[in-house]
């Protein structure tokens, strides 16, 4: 099964259902005609080189216009190679050259990067700006039938977003993505009357891949171009969305908002979040403004397609027998296989010890685009090694204790970084922190901690021992502090850019 088929099938059993809804234009679109822009859209990118084999690139904010264009690149039979809006243009340039993109889509913000790529990129043989005009002109194209591939057919290129070095390309299949969308249309509960809210980017595949459950169950989508709570709220009410996924500061910001619905937020279904656990004051305040939502937790990689493992609505609850999961990230999903390794040896490790967790499942990449030697690490003896440390409890609940680069070990014992910053984060004075290894004669490694204080709080590293004591082992506490008034670096997808700081530590130390 090819996610067009979930479009065809749409227009079939809800020819006249919400598809798609245009709120800045005030527009909603059936799927009946949904269907039938895909596959006209589809047409005019197959006159501008795409078809199979044929990678297109797009870079755009939420629209209904790129969401359409993503599947329209399906329909003509192309890969798709969505660009985070976030990318400096050297990364961007990279990324086209190395997928081998063919043609690049984008909306009418990013016509002068489309321009300049037109020009600097060797082998990109057209771009194409959806604004107002073009997009009506692809629209009236005549339609073209469904040239989708088969399921093993590669069908998106999605680079990950890392710290250090170049991103890497990871190859998915239609299967994989066929696999994720079921997994999602029915963990999230996605049928004919679900109205997902795309709040996170499509370029990321936690959003995309709901967008296609939603797709799979003829369910409504509604779009923020950039997340903001009076658009939120806008969204909530014109379009009447039922589906929420955000991350845990999000959802925080949604319940300080002025803006403040609680009408609205009584008629959401469900809210998913990933990327950290909800903290139980937080789930209170959750369980309270949502009190019709299942509310749940995903954890995934790009290179599994999207979400692996997941802590269901049930365990989101503060008392009773099913209590006491929340620092978990959960259990693995329908189909998916979870153990943790011994990175050394890359055998399995008892209940309770931290390795290296490795997953295995229906929706794990193909591998690596152009790159063998970083596939086969990956890959080896048919596990997906994800690079993040953690371990699993003896009823299989998976807690992510830290990248396992991130590893410091000191003194010989090991010191995992998100243990220290979550313990430095809690203090009331600390707006944002990193943790890393610095070289240390004495113990091999030291830990180290760069610190942003919040405004109107002065810092002392004095202060900060007192706190971190309360929380954590004292051979984990920072040996040395940066408390510094500048935001911490930052990744194009908000990553901390550790590499960065420990560079800068080494200029100050060598000038």
């Amino acid at each position: 099964m090819m996610l067009t088929q979930a479009v065809r099938r749409a227009a079939a059993v809800r020819p006249h259902g919400m598809a798609l809804a245009d709120t800045d234009a005030g527009e909603r679109r059936s799927w009946r005609q949904t269907a039938e822009r895909i596959a006209s859209l589809a047409a005019a990118l197959r006159a501008l080189g795409a078809g199979p084999g044929v990678q297109v690139a797009t870079m755009a904010h939420n629209s209904p216009r790129h969401f359409e264009t993503l599947l329209a690149a399906w329909w003509a039979g192309a890969t798709l190679v969505p660009l985070n809006t976030r990318l400096a243009f050297d990364e961007i340039r990279y990324i086209l050259a190395h997928s081998e993109s063919r043609l690049l889509v984008t909306d009418d913000v990013f016509a002068t990067t489309a321009a300049r790529a037109r020009e600097e990129v060797g082998g990109l043989g057209a771009t194409l700006v959806l604004d107002d005009t073009r997009y009506v002109r692809a629209c009236g194209t005549a339609p073209m039938t469904d040239a989708c591939g088969g399921l093993e057919t590669l069908a998106g290129i999605f680079y990950t977003g890392g710290t250090t070095g170049r991103p890497k390309g990871v190859a998915l299949t239609h299967a994989n993505f066929a696999f994720a969308a079921l997994n999602m249309q029915r963990d999230l509960v996605l049928g004919p009357e679900a109205v997902y809210l795309h709040a996170a980017p499509l370029f990321h595949l936690a959003d995309f891949g709901i967008g296609l459950g939603a797709t799979l169950g003829a369910g409504g989508h509604s779009f923020l171009a950039q997340f903001s709570t009076p658009r939120f709220y806008e969204r909530l009410a014109r379009d009447d969305v039922t589906h929420l996924q955000l991350v845990p500061t999000m959802l925080a910001t949604v319940l300080d908002a002025p803006e403040r619905d609680d009408r609205l937020l009584a008629r959401i279904r469900s809210v998913s979040y990933g990327a950290a656990p909800v903290s139980p004051a937080l789930l209170a305040r959750l369980l309270e403004a949502f009190p019709q939502a299942r509310i749940q937790q995903f954890y995934g990689m790009t290179e599994s397609c999207g979400a692996s493992v997941m802590l269901a609505p049930e365990r989101h609850v503060l008392a009773g027998e099913l209590a006491g999961k929340l620092g978990t990230v959960g259990q693995p999903t329908a189909g998916f296989e979870l153990r943790i390794a011994d990175p050394a040896t890359d055998r399995p490790v008892p209940a309770g010890e931290v390795g290296e967790i490795q997953v295995r499942g229906a929706a794990v990449m193909r591998g690596y685009w152009r790159d063998p030697d970083q596939s086969h690490q990956a890959l080896a003896h048919g596990w997906l090694h994800s690079g993040d440390a953690g371990r699993l409890d003896d009823e299989g609940f998976l807690t992510v204790v830290d990248r396992l680069k991130d590893m410091i070990i000191s003194g010989g014992e090991n010191i995992y970084c998100a243990e220290v910053e979550n313990a430095l984060s809690t203090h009331p004075g600390v707006a944002a922190c990193a943790v890393l290894g610095l070289p240390d004669a004495h113990w091999g490694e030291r830990v180290h901690a760069v610190v942003v204080p919040r405004d109107g709080f002065a810092l002392d590293a004095a202060d900060l021992d007192a706190h971190c004591r309360t929380l954590i082992a004292g051979y984990k506490i920072p040996r040395s502090y940066d408390i510094r008034p500048a935001a911490l670096p930052l990744s194009a997808v908000g990553k901390v850019q550790k590499n960065v700081l420990r560079a800068q530590w080494l200029a100050r130390k060598n000038p």
